[in-house]
């Protein structure tokens, strides 16, 4: 478990291909990392709350957008590990962005320009859970910066002007979600993905139709961050 640990912080996604876990184990691996936490939107599998079960043919949208996990807490969460359970046999892809690559990678006064600054994140599906983090966080083992904002959650920059705000953001989001920050993985059956919700966005490609895409998830409980 401490080499998996050490391997999540380094490279931030985690592929496991084609595993067999049944709920049970699926609860007793996430717990070797964190206590799982119970999802604010979605409702848990009946004997298994800490499994939220996102499927295309009970209606479950498709995140095609990037983004972190519920940065609108003011605990994100540490990482989330998906068991997918039904994949298309085509499409569904999920792609992941690090965002300590696209920090790395910005020109220096950029760097030194949004060191400091703090942005509003705002739940979509409550609108009075809000929180402030940092535009720039350092990821609490690694040590390393990382990029904080995403589309989804954060609204603006407190220290700048609405105009000079949008204006920040929306160059930090085309940056972050560059090609080359990227990993995409298709998907099969049994599946498992591990990602470090601190120092990463995600998105799923949108592109297969009416087929079904069943997922289980649990969501590990993070740490304010700094």
């Amino acid at each position: 478990m401490a080499e998996v640990r050490r391997a999540l912080v380094e490279h931030q996604i985690l592929i496991f291909p084609r595993q067999t876990l049944s709920p049970e184990q699926h609860i007793e691996f996430a717990s070797q990392f964190g206590v799982p936490e119970i999802h604010p939107t979605r409702e848990g599998a009946a004997d298994h709350p800490e499994i939220f079960i996102i499927d295309t043919a009970d209606g479950a949208p498709t995140a095609e957008w990037w983004h972190t996990d519920m940065t609108a807490l003011p605990a994100p969460p540490l990482g989330s590990i998906l068991h997918m359970q039904i994949s298309p046999e085509s499409g569904g892809d999920t792609e992941w962005a690090s965002q300590t690559a696209a920090y790395e990678h910005l020109p220096r006064d950029v760097q030194e320009r949004i060191q400091g600054l703090r942005a509003v994140h705002k739940a979509w599906w409550d609108p009075e859970m809000q929180s402030v983090h940092p535009v720039v966080r350092k990821h609490p083992e690694s040590g390393l910066r990382s990029l904080f904002v995403n589309g989804i959650f954060t609204q603006r920059i407190l220290e700048l002007s609405e105009t000079e705000s949008d204006d920040l953001l929306q160059y930090l989001y085309a940056h972050s979600t560059q090609e080359r920050f990227t990993h995409r993985h298709a998907w099969q059956a049994g599946d498992v993905a591990f990602w470090d919700n601190r120092s990463t966005q995600h998105r799923v490609e949108n592109d297969f139709g009416e087929a079904r895409r069943r997922i289980h998830r649990v969501t590990l409980t993070g740490d304010i961050p700094q």
